[in-house]
């Protein structure tokens, strides 16, 4: 084989191995984003009702002051969720209602509903903290303008959970009475039981 053969033959491996490369990454990201959509329209849907929106419009009448939310939010902490408010909320209807949804999915594994404070509605399991107000989560997709500003879900980046033993990535999308935006749910979701969609 001569000099040229050689060249024409590493350039065309190399224009091959590329090509390959560029068919990976499109079907891995074509993925992402079918297990992205399909994600976050079943929480949509869970977002969407009615014993979830009822909850929520409940907790925002009670509006809470913020010197109230930050002393609850401290003890909470401080006791790791081992007190009567937590437990009145993990046995609302709404939460049971969260943590039938939770059980459903293999690759769900836990939910947060939030008030339009950041205050925590309802929950699957003890959350750490009460005040969801000042993280992503809620800062991301929160918004009371009309119509909204912001996007209408949020993914986080995947974090190692030692609660579920997994890595966990949360979506967020807000919660609706009508064209209001009155609070958010999130949900926890187990990247690797996340099925693809040519399996």
């Amino acid at each position: 084989m001569d000099k040229y053969n050689v060249k024409f033959g590493c350039r065309r491996s190399w224009l091959n191995l590329g090509l390959l490369f560029t068919a990976f990454f499109l079907a891995n990201a074509n993925a992402y984003a079918f297990c992205a959509g399909t994600l976050i329209k079943e929480i949509k849907a869970l977002a969407n009702k009615p014993e979830v929106i009822e909850a929520v419009k409940a907790s925002n009448a009670r509006q809470l002051g913020k010197e109230r939310i930050m002393e609850l939010d401290e003890r909470w902490i401080k006791l790791k969720g081992r007190l009567p408010e937590a437990d009145q909320i993990m046995n609302s209807k709404v939460s049971a209602l969260l943590t039938a949804a939770m059980n459903k999915q293999s690759y769900f594994k836990e939910a947060i509903l939030t008030g339009n404070q950041g205050e925590t509605v309802a929950m699957n399991m003890v959350t750490t903290d009460y005040w969801q107000g000042d993280e992503e989560k809620f800062t991301a997709i929160f918004d009371t303008n009309l119509p909204s500003r912001k996007p209408d879900s949020h993914i986080s980046r995947a974090r190692w959970d030692d609660s579920t033993k997994a890595m966990i990535a949360q979506v967020s999308v807000p919660v609706y009475d009508g064209d209001y935006m009155i609070g958010t749910l999130t949900v926890g979701v187990d990247l690797k039981r996340v099925p693809h969609p040519n399996h």
